[in-house]
């Protein structure tokens, strides 16, 4: 058995690492790895490769915002002269196109995971190199987060949803980085893991990260725009949402609310989204909406992605702009495009590419966590557990407030909250790849069709979860079945 298992592995691992040359995981010596973290520029060279690699087409660059989970939420038509795409569109993963894709999310995860867990297992070491105080506990906290952050949306993907099952074991749990895939893991055994590495991660921070303290720091690695980093309160906000997901609302509520009443993000107003001149040339633009991000992962790759399948003439399509009252700041995100027969393109990626035009625009990310998301999940927490404290209309109301769309009725029924709820995240997550993951969290039968005109698409159970790779179903990992 242990001579199967080394051998699953190192396929897996011939399969993912040419793709990443900075640190060839598995290939590489003992003395290799100490020559390389002999000084701090290995530890940053690391860890700069792991959001790298996190922002690459493969992961948050392309698959998880847009091109792969976006259209499962049948809010947008998909070219019929892409028949994988067309079929992936219905549930139906077991494509050509399917099966590279998956594998590429699930190879590129793992390697990305592994890459973590050497630089986290270095930087546990007793003998660092002489690194600035706090620097290397900001650094490993943010290598536990970003491994949480990534096991989890495997556990979204892969493993059936927690309320439905929460001995699902189809995600391997791997913490090192030798050639054994890994531990056969429940959903609540990985989660009360993954937790545990985020409540360590959390209280570094809140004694390190300079988001939270002010205090300054010479070193180069600590420059870096926190929001573009998993700094405290991006902990704290995957905390909420792993929380949310295995109904642990009081707790899922508690870091929702540490977030929301920090005051350290604030949401945008609407003249700061688009600024143009009398003739109404674009100035300034901000449709990601910047001062709303926890943790906004940096990739230029979202704009070509973007590009190459939102902004068109002829791919992906919002199908409707129902759900959006006339009012909403949040249509700055989609555009009738009347060269398209009035089709709605999604723009909240979009930029100009000349260079004279850079300094209109805040950095390209992609929202990891965000500030809507704290007051949703808070509002779902106080509707679901009336011991949290929290008033779900009222959290509700400030978002909606803010998104300048009428607001719910303060006596409104808990199914009417709950209906306000799931309009929120259709028209909140708009390009994020968050709106499939609700649907799967609260087992929905039937989802919003798209046009938001109370049509809506039947859901399997089995719609929700997706394959494994063909390789490790081959070599037969695991099921929860």
């Amino acid at each position: 058995m242990k001579k199967k298992t080394i051998y699953i592995f190192s396929l897996l691992m011939l399969l993912v690492l040419p793709s990443c040359s900075w640190l060839d995981v598995g290939s590489k010596s003992e003395v290799s790895f100490d020559e390389m973290f002999s000084t701090r520029e290995g530890f940053y060279t690391t860890l700069s490769g792991i959001y790298i690699s996190m922002g690459g087409e493969d992961l948050y660059g392309k698959n998880m915002p847009l091109y792969t989970m976006e259209p499962l939420t049948q809010q947008y038509t998909v070219s019929e002269n892409e028949t994988d795409r067309t079929k992936w569109v219905q549930f139906q993963y077991a494509t050509d196109q399917g099966e590279r894709t998956i594998s590429a999310i699930w190879g590129t995860m793992y390697n990305t995971i592994v890459n973590c867990n050497v630089l986290i297992e270095q930087l546990r070491k007793p003998d660092l190199p002489a690194f600035e105080h706090g620097v290397p506990e900001v650094m490993l906290a943010e290598a536990l987060a970003l491994r949480a952050y990534m096991y989890f949306d495997l556990v979204r993907m892969f493993n059936d949803s927690w309320g439905v099952n929460p001995s699902s074991a189809n995600v391997p749990y791997k913490t090192d980085f030798g050639f054994v895939i890994g531990s056969k893991v429940t959903t609540t055994e990985l989660l009360d893991n993954l937790i545990a590495d985020l409540t360590s991660a959390q209280s570094s921070l809140l004694e390190y990260d300079p988001i939270v303290t002010d205090a300054g720091y010479n070193d180069k690695y600590m420059a870096y725009d926190r929001t573009q980093r998993m700094n405290y309160y991006a902990v704290t906000a995957l905390m909420a949402r792993i929380e949310m997901y295995r109904q642990n609302y009081k707790e899922a509520y508690k870091h929702a609310m540490t977030v929301i009443n920090d005051n350290r993000f604030r949401f945008i107003n609407p003249e700061e989204i688009v600024e143009t001149d009398i003739y109404g040339k674009e100035l300034k633009v901000d449709r990601v909406f910047m001062p709303e991000m926890v943790f906004g992962l940096y990739t230029e790759t979202i704009l070509t992605t973007s590009r190459s399948t939102y902004e068109g003439l002829t791919q992906d399509f919002v199908k409707s702009d129902n759900c959006y009252e006339a009012s909403d700041v949040r249509r700055n995100w989609i555009y009738t495009n009347p060269s398209a027969k009035n089709k709605i393109n999604l723009i909240k990626y979009q930029r100009s590419q000349l260079a004279e035009d850079a300094s209109k625009y805040k950095p390209s990310v992609v929202p990891m966590l965000k500030l809507g998301e704290m007051y949703l999940v808070a509002a779902e927490c106080s509707l679901k557990d009336k011991t949290t404290g929290g008033n779900a209309v009222e959290l509700l109301n400030r978002l909606k407030s803010e998104r300048i769309v009428t607001e719910l009725n303060r006596n409104a029924s808990d199914d009417e909250i709950q209906k306000e709820i799931t309009h929120e995240h259709i028209c909140e997550f708009k390009g994020e790849g968050q709106l499939f993951f609700y649907y799967k969290r609260n087992n929905m039968a039937s989802i919003d069709d798209g046009r938001y005109n109370g049509n809506v698409v039947v859901m399997k159970p089995e719609n929700y979860t997706f394959p494994l790779p063909k390789y490790e179903q081959d070599f037969g990992y695991g099921s929860s079945k």
